[in-house]
């Protein structure tokens, strides 16, 4: 995992941490006119650090040093200040000496496991930084500790610690783009790993044939998908799930009567091996909406909701039948259930425009309809990119044919 949160960052504020404790523990080591002089290093190199003078507060912090050789905390400081400059083994050397002198340096044992991964000591940087992970308060230290954790973790294989560790990053900035990345890379390589070996012990399995099919599905090779997904049927009638992924895979690849047809026969097989199938109820519910079958649709909507109630799909679904019955009022029950639970949702506000405009309430139409504009416009180039990489078909019913999906 050739990735690392900031590779030479060391924000000032850590640096400023480390030394704030500089005046008061100086004190037990030199008469008042030594004190009065360290105080006055301490300020230039204060004044320094803001300036972002590294060099300027290196001498001070030396002299510090100098009068004050077992100050920990101006060892600390000049550790960081090597870290930013990525002087790794000078800042070893120097977070190494300030924790002889005080071990429970917490952020300067962070700074030694992060400056050992960076030149290579991928042991000691992972016994360093997992003793100093639990005891990290800034969040930003904390965050980034645990990122070159998880690589370490990464690079020796330790694939379930890593995973471990990412939920907890995930928890503290679950909207994070490094973490986010971490995610991806991580879930990718344990991927990959499975995928490979199901591949080698069992090549011809239900189980292989399903994941070929899902991978053609991603790329929208449907009839490629949907023989693969009988491949896996025959090799295994009882593979769960199986029954509803096939039904997927037709319906996505055309809207036809008769591939409709099958599709719900595959919903239908889905519930009758799970009769409390959410999903399956929410595709029947949509094949009923392709053949403007509204009461139909809104059965199978209502049982998807008894079995997950608030499963959002199903709530625009139901706004949509409801609406088509001529139901506006009922259907804005739902379709409001559905903005609360998804408020940038485009197709909850698409849904509601229309809802509204059926009950003649002209300024909500607008204002809904604007929202769907404003949402689907700033989300454009990310649903772009997303389905570039993923390739996943929506599902083919939620609008109408010719609006939008």
């Amino acid at each position: 995992m050739a990735y690392s949160r900031h590779p030479n960052a060391c924000p000032i504020a850590y640096i400023c941490l480390a030394i704030s404790f500089l005046v008061s523990t100086s004190n037990a080591y030199g008469q008042n006119n030594q004190v009065t002089d360290m105080r006055l290093h301490l300020a230039r190199a204060q004044e320094a650090l803001r300036a972002n003078h590294l060099d300027v507060a290196v001498r001070e912090f030396q002299e510090i040093v100098r009068l004050d050789p077992h100050n920990a905390e101006a060892r600390a400081s000049l550790g960081a200040i090597a870290f930013n400059q990525g002087k790794y083994t000078e800042a070893i050397k120097q977070f190494q000496e300030s924790l002889k002198l005080k071990p429970e340096l917490w952020n300067a044992l962070a700074f030694l496991g992060m400056s050992e991964k960076r030149v290579g000591k991928l042991d000691e940087a992972k016994a360093d930084l997992e003793q100093v992970f639990p005891h990290l308060q800034q969040e930003k230290l904390r965050m980034q500790a645990g990122s070159d954790l998880i690589e370490v973790y990464y690079t020796s294989g330790e694939l379930d610690k890593a995973a471990a560790l990412l939920n907890v990053l995930e928890s503290l900035q679950p909207e994070d783009p490094d973490t986010l990345y971490l995610a991806y890379r991580l879930h990718s390589e344990q991927a990959a790993h499975a995928l490979a070996t199901l591949v080698k012990v069992a090549p011809e399995s239900a189980r292989t044939r399903e994941i070929l099919a899902q991978s053609m599905m991603n790329h929208s090779d449907f009839p490629g998908a949907i023989e693969e997904y009988r491949r896996a049927l025959a090799a295994n009638p009882n593979l769960p799930e199986i029954h509803f992924e096939l039904g997927q895979a037709l319906i996505s690849y055309s809207n036809g009567e008769p591939t409709r047809s099958e599709a719900e026969k595959e919903f239908q097989a889905a519930l009758a091996a799970n009769p409390a199938d959410a999903n399956a109820e929410y595709e029947l519910g949509e094949v009923a909406c392709l053949r403007n079958d509204f009461q139909s649709a809104v059965e199978h909507f209502t049982h998807a909701l008894a079995f997950r109630p608030h499963y959002v799909d199903a709530q625009i679904g139901m706004g949509k039948a409801l609406t088509s019955l001529n139901q506006p009022k009922k259907a804005l029950d739902y379709l409001l259930d559905a903005e609360r639970s998804e408020p940038q949702n485009d197709i909850v506000h698409y849904r509601l425009a229309f809802a509204y405009r059926k009950l003649g309430v002209k300024p909500d139409a607008e204002r809904e309809w604007a929202e769907f504009q404003r949402i689907r416009k700033s989300q454009d180039s990310a649903r772009q990119l997303y389905q570039e990489m993923q390739q996943r078909p929506t599902s083919a019913a939620t609008p109408e044919a010719g609006q939008p999906k």
